[in-house]
């Protein structure tokens, strides 16, 4: 980034953290142990209050909820969650039947789980049978004691080399890998390019699709894949990322309507259950113009994005 002499912000991508202009705004999600988590950032100054409030309205709301057929109400039990952050509470409650075209299908139990923290709280949702409440409850509350919330408002966990942990947009969850985790954060806009969009994907897999970009942008192009447009190569090579040895395409599009644009895409498949070694997809789509500026931007991001805990 110091071609552009801008600030950066670090955050995590799971089992990675990478450098992202601080003018680029954030959007995306988190999944860990099958279990979307998410961090609430509270903007007044009393965070107790307003986490309590966020939490009275939850329930609220799921106590509004139509139940399923054959049961009462939607809700099955609050819980006040022992020993971890300043509080940690739990609900868990009905959803739909897990197949309504099939009868004897076991109902749907959702978990809900606020961590409040005091500066950066954590929201824990699962579901699944609803007879697995125990198992469903023991899993979330294991996330909701690893998590390490920033020590500064508005600032992110410290990277500490050599432990392995989950790091989220400011926190990080203090869990080796178990099973299924991913990523999908994106970034938004930049002083080059307001419609600059830049997408980062990981899913650790249990099986390997081998046929790489580059193979696939051929096939794009032999098979007029989109009809219409137009695709001049920019760059296609073999990069490896983050040690990871993936492909890199970039490649500039034309409509028939004469309307341009730049996409950029580096992709590695992934290795079997390997969660430093997962599916990972970067993007950048922008408008064509500024070339050599968005290949500089673009090679920083990615020359940024790091392993961390191995």
């Amino acid at each position: 980034m110091h071609r552009f002499n801008e600030p950066t912000i670090t955050y995590g991508a799971g089992r990675f953290v990478v450098d992202i202009p601080a003018a680029m705004s954030f959007a995306g999600g988190y999944h860990l142990r099958n279990r979307k988590i998410e961090e609430v950032i509270w903007r007044d100054t009393d965070t107790e209050k307003a986490a309590e409030q966020a939490w009275e309205k939850r329930l609220t709301e799921i106590e509004a909820m139509p139940p399923p057929q054959g049961v009462e109400k939607a809700l099955i039990e609050i819980i006040d969650v022992p020993d971890i952050q300043k509080w940690c509470r739990a609900v868990f409650y009905y959803g739909d039947p897990l197949d309504t075209e099939l009868p004897d299908i076991p109902l749907k139990g959702y978990l809900d789980i606020l961590c409040h923290t005091g500066r950066t709280d954590l929201w824990i949702t699962s579901y699944g049978k609803s007879s697995a409440k125990d198992f469903m409850y023991s899993k979330s509350t294991d996330i909701a004691r690893a998590y390490r919330a920033p020590e500064k408002r508005f600032d992110r966990a410290e990277v500490i080399d050599g432990r392995d942990a989950f790091y989220l947009r400011y926190g990080a969850v203090d869990l080796p890998f178990e099973y299924k985790e991913s990523v999908h954060i994106v970034f938004k806009k930049h002083p080059l390019d307001s419609q600059l969009v830049l997408s980062i994907d990981t899913d650790v897999v249990d099986k390997v699709y081998p046929i790489g970009l580059m193979d696939r942008l051929s096939a794009m192009i032999a098979t007029n894949f989109v009809p219409g447009l137009k695709i001049e190569k920019i760059r296609t090579r073999k990069r490896i990322v983050a040690g990871l040895k993936g492909e890199e395409v970039i490649y500039r599009g034309i409509e028939s309507d004469g309307t341009r644009g730049l996409c950029f895409a580096w992709d590695y498949p992934g290795q079997e259950n390997a969660p430093h070694a997962p599916n990972m997809v970067i993007d950048m789509l922008a408008q064509d113009d500024h070339l050599e500026a968005k290949l500089a931007l673009w090679d920083a991001i990615l020359n940024s994005l790091r392993p961390v805990g191995k």
